[in-house]
């Protein structure tokens, strides 16, 4: 008689077959999750490019008969505020000139690398998959640094001739290029991962680089004293009259943070923002000849600011400018500032308010959670965003907004202020639902001097 078999011995046919199974079952699941990760990255967006669905396919044929495949990475860095200065629709023309120009380049600047497909990573960055040149040799990574420069070349032209006026100061593309080798331990998927996160890190250190020259020029700029202050005039359209200024600052011409927008933005993201606040309050004082002593003179801070601001204000403001004592000088924040640290910031602006001080709330709308601490902080002025004003009269929920925060304001006892007021049709909207207090390109634009207004170009 036969001895039965032992079942945890090897080589019978059942284990192996089990084993088989659970070894792809497994590799299955791998694969599938590297998919599900890569998909979780694209988007299609207004550019309308090929999700990876279409595209998948073919790379991967790719990338099995040539065994490597070349790829660009574009992404764009935004500096300054881009939709509060263009609306909401620019980000979508900026995605879409940028995917025009990579399809125009087929043909000719890509001549020689047939692009196999293309795809957007997420809303503000596109890869481009090149196939190997008709020889049949592989790009090499010479090849692909020229092409890489000749991407950026066309881009950077592409911004600065093909957009609204200002976006290329506002908008730059920093072009990663990678090459993947087939490494047949990985999934496809994996492969093409680990090749995006190589272009990826290649634009990405680019644009480190060109933030570190910007900071660069913040600090030359600084120790050169040489921000110039800007003035746009604040109008009471009920009572006819100006009741102050809007101080900001810029860079000389040739630099490029000679834009008042992208020059506080770069500020903000640095270490110099403490100088750079300073300066730049401190420069706004000293030009604002010929202020009257019941006009007012709003000058931007930052909340982490404050503290040093207010010190620096009680000692210097008044030897600058001897029109200007506390109860003139407003100290306009960003609303969104109250929300980093609310308790201490409530404390420091209560202080600020004890000394004499004015203070104003910009941006109100953008955030409408942050309504409660701007209510606590008891301000005197508060500004709307200038997204919400640039939608006006059109759009009827816009309006209904304005007019929320209009009674909100009441209610606060603080008078509201609408920036960046360009139309007539606009400042009606305004007037109707309870605004009073507006600046903006209709009243004056910004000058190195106090401007004049004419009451008769706002229909006054």
């Amino acid at each position: 008689m036969r001895a039965p078999e032992d079942p945890t011995a090897g080589g019978s046919p059942g284990g192996e077959q089990e084993a088989g199974e659970r070894e792809r079952q497994a590799a299955e699941e791998i694969g599938r999750r590297a998919k599900a990760n890569l998909k979780s990255l694209v988007s299609d967006d207004s550019s309308q490019l090929p999700s990876l669905g279409v595209i998948a396919d073919a790379l991967r044929l790719e990338l099995e008969a040539s065994g490597q495949v070349a790829i660009l990475y574009v992404k764009l860095k935004r500096y300054g505020r881009l939709e509060r200065i263009f609306g909401w629709g620019i980000i979508g023309e900026i995605l879409s000139a940028i995917a025009r120009n990579l399809r125009e380049m087929v043909g000719s600047t890509l001549r020689a690398l047939d692009v196999l497909a293309d795809f957007t990573l997420s809303d503000n960055a596109f890869v481009v998959v090149l196939s190997p040149p008709r020889s049949g040799k592989p790009i090499d990574a010479e090849d692909l640094l020229m092409v890489r420069r000749r991407v950026y070349e066309r881009l950077q032209g592409t911004l600065m001739n093909d957009l609204a006026t200002g976006v290329y100061d506002r908008v730059h593309p920093f072009v990663g290029a990678a090459i993947i080798h087939a490494d047949d331990a990985l999934t496809f998927e994996q492969n093409l991962q680990r090749g995006v996160a190589l272009a990826m890190e290649a634009a990405e250190g680019d644009a480190v680089r060109y933030d570190a020259e910007l900071e660069a020029t913040l600090a030359q700029l600084l120790a050169n004293e040489d921000m110039e202050p800007l003035f746009q005039p604040i109008v009471d359209v009920r009572r006819k009259g100006v009741v102050g200024y809007h101080a900001t600052s810029r860079g000389p011409f040739y630099s490029p943070l000679r834009l008042p927008d992208v020059l506080d933005d770069v500020a903000r993201r640095s270490a110099l923002l403490g100088t750079y606040g300073v300066a730049a309050r401190e420069a706004a004082v000293a030009k604002a000849v010929g202020l009257m002593p019941e006009e007012l003179l709003f000058v931007g801070c930052a909340a982490t600011e404050l503290p040093n601001a207010a010190i620096v204000a009680l000692s210097e403001f008044y030897s600058l400018n001897t029109a200007l004592v506390p109860q003139h000088v407003v100290f306009e924040i960003p609303a969104a500032d109250l929300t980093a640290n609310p308790a201490s910031t409530l404390r420091t602006l209560s202080q600020l308010r004890e000394t004499g001080f004015q203070l104003c709330f910009a941006d109100l709308g953008g955030e409408l959670t942050v309504l409660e601490l701007v209510a606590r902080a008891q301000p005197d002025f508060v500004s709307l965003d200038p997204l919400l004003v640039a939608g006006m009269p059109g759009d009827p929920t816009l309006i209904d907004s304005a007019a929320l925060l209009s009674r909100f304001a009441v209610r606060l006892g603080a008078q509201l202020v609408a920036p960046d007021v360009t139309t007539i049709e606009q400042l009606d909207a305004l007037r109707r639902v309870g605004v009073e207090l507006v600046r903006g390109d209709l009243v004056a634009r910004r000058d190195t001097r106090l401007p004049k207004v004419s009451l008769a170009r706002l229909g006054l």
